[in-house]
């Protein structure tokens, strides 16, 4: 019996569209410099903060904020951040540059790291990650694909938990931090 391996993450297989990858780019300088407090320089992205709602989801941001507080949201964005922007991209294409709704993702991506955002959309429990996973229902599956590339980085928390449930060898009282197997 053979266990199957995730299919690699697409930029693995194939080339990035020119396209993709000039939005990518620009999402990538937008996001710097959002974290920076500066202005993005993309619309969707800059008016997100003016949507009808938003305080709302500022409130739910804040509880995920709260929950991911270990979680250092790079200034700008890594590998991971950059092949969730690739997948959002893929998707909408230049919408995901002029759509306020899209602006919010952006938004979130921006504030809470692009990790908290996927795994709000894949495993979100509140009212808002409900609506957050319906609204980007078309990145779901590219979504799984790359929390199964990088399980170290979607699962850390559940990593730290499961270790606690793991043997540990003699005279050793808890399991280290960030310990997994």
């Amino acid at each position: 019996m053979s266990d199957s391996l995730p299919e690699p993450p697409r930029d693995k297989v194939e080339p990035v569209d020119p396209d993709t990858a000039r939005i990518v780019l620009r999402l990538d300088d937008a996001i710097s410099a959002f974290r920076a407090g500066e202005a993005s320089g993309i619309p969707a992205l800059d008016s997100a903060s003016r949507l009808a709602g938003d305080q709302a989801g500022d409130l739910a941001d804040d509880v995920t904020a709260r929950a991911n507080r270990h979680r250092k949201v790079p200034r700008r964005p890594d590998r991971v951040e950059l092949a969730i922007l690739t997948a959002l991209a893929d998707t909408y294409g230049a919408e995901l540059l002029t759509n306020a709704s899209l602006g919010y993702a952006l938004r979130l991506v921006a504030r809470h790291g692009g990790i908290a955002f996927v795994q709000r959309i894949l495993w979100g429990e509140s009212a808002s990650d409900a609506q957050l996973a319906t609204m980007l229902g078309a990145t779901r599956a590219a979504f799984t694909q790359l929390s199964l590339a990088f399980p170290d980085a979607f699962l850390a928390e559940a990593n730290d938990v499961i270790a606690w449930f793991r043997p540990r060898p003699p005279g050793e009282s808890t399991p280290r931090k960030g310990a997994s197997s």
